[in-house]
């Protein structure tokens, strides 16, 4: 059985997720990892994990290899944004590339990694300008296509997000929608007041909740164009290390009760959806979605109704696992299209 190849750039909060998901993977091979943090650093924060744990198997980091349980991935020092990742990834025999660095990278550097070797990327950070397309699995994974090369994974709250309003547009209608992400902290809060630019940003993480805007709206009306430009969107990160909620209000052309969306997901959730979406009867708690395989948990005790048309509902995601996993099963289905090159056919 051909092996799947993955290069990955960044071994960030994603990038470890993705190196626990794809370490003991037979079918899959994370070939090169490439990342600008000193080699000691790297083999700590692999090893121990606040969120993830201990890591499973003997792991240790030198000569540029990262050994992981009797397999080994090649680990190159890389400049950080906006300088352009500098690696032959032909030459090491790389599929697609997982772009996963803290910063943003430009069109031109991504499509660097295509002449350097790769088939393929999948962007697991906000791109500063549009990809081939936005992928959410279980939303619109059918739209792709051999060419489309250069993909987007989204956000873990447009995943969650996009599910759950698919599924109230196409039964109720969906007029207008307010979502609010209540997610915990990551890298990028401080532990402490500190200046900065985003002055909310710049207060401690651990002892506030911060609003902050958010890019979601605008990724979900790439999702979903049957909607786009009736969702507004905003962020508040809370202090919690893992574990956020999609808080979505939405205005429907349908009259529509608890008893009715409530079904509505349930049956998508136990059906199509399964592998993506949870249906949650009872009352769980933020902690209690940590490492779900799932984008979303849908939270059916939550739901709410105000009036005949108006609904109120709670999805619960992971930070980072769920997310990981989409990013793998992305790639996947992109190595299945092979070797596509600009001028050929579509499919």
């Amino acid at each position: 059985m051909p092996v799947l190849k993955i290069g990955l750039v960044g071994l960030g909060r994603i990038g470890r997720n993705l190196f626990r998901i794809l370490h003991g993977r037979e079918d899959i091979d994370l070939a090169v990892v490439a990342d600008p943090t000193p080699a000691d650093q790297l083999e700590y924060l692999l090893r121990f994990d606040t969120l993830l744990g201990r890591f499973p198997d003997a792991l240790s980091v030198k000569d540029g290899w990262i050994y992981a349980g009797g397999r080994r991935t090649r680990l190159i020092d890389a400049p950080n944004p906006p300088h352009a990742i500098d690696v032959k990834w032909g030459e090491h025999g790389v599929d697609v590339v997982i772009e996963a660095a803290h910063a943003p990278r430009g069109r031109v550097e991504l499509e660097g990694y295509l002449a350097a070797g790769a088939k393929r990327v999948v962007l697991c950070t906000p791109p500063r300008e549009a990809p081939d397309l936005t992928v959410v699995m279980g939303v619109n994974d059918r739209a792709l296509e051999p060419r489309h090369r250069i993909v987007s994974n989204a956000s873990c709250t447009a995943h969650a997000a996009a599910l759950v309003l698919q599924l109230l547009d196409r039964e109720f209608g969906v007029e207008r929608a307010l979502l609010t992400t209540v997610h915990a902290y990551t890298d990028e809060q401080r532990l402490a007041d500190v200046p900065a630019e985003d002055l909310r940003r710049g207060r401690a993480a651990a002892e506030n909740i911060i609003p902050q805007e958010t890019r979601t709206a605008e990724v979900l009306d790439q999702l979903l164009p049957e909607i786009a430009g009736k969702v507004t969107a905003m962020s508040l990160n809370v202090p919690v290390a893992n574990g956020s909620v999609v808080d979505l209000v939405s205005w429907h052309r349908q009259d529509v009760t608890v008893e009715a969306i409530n079904e509505v997901v349930r049956t998508a959730a136990f059906g199509p959806l399964r592998r993506y979406l949870a249906f949650e009867d009872q009352p769980i708690v933020s902690s209690d979605v940590l490492r779900s395989p799932f984008s979303g948990t849908f939270d059916a005790q939550a739901t709410m109704v105000v009036g005949k048309r108006v609904a109120k509902t709670l999805t619960w995601f992971d930070n980072g696992w769920a997310y990981a996993l989409r990013a793998v099963e992305l790639c996947e289905r992109l190595a299945a299209f092979g070797d596509w090159k600009p001028g050929e056919a579509g499919r």
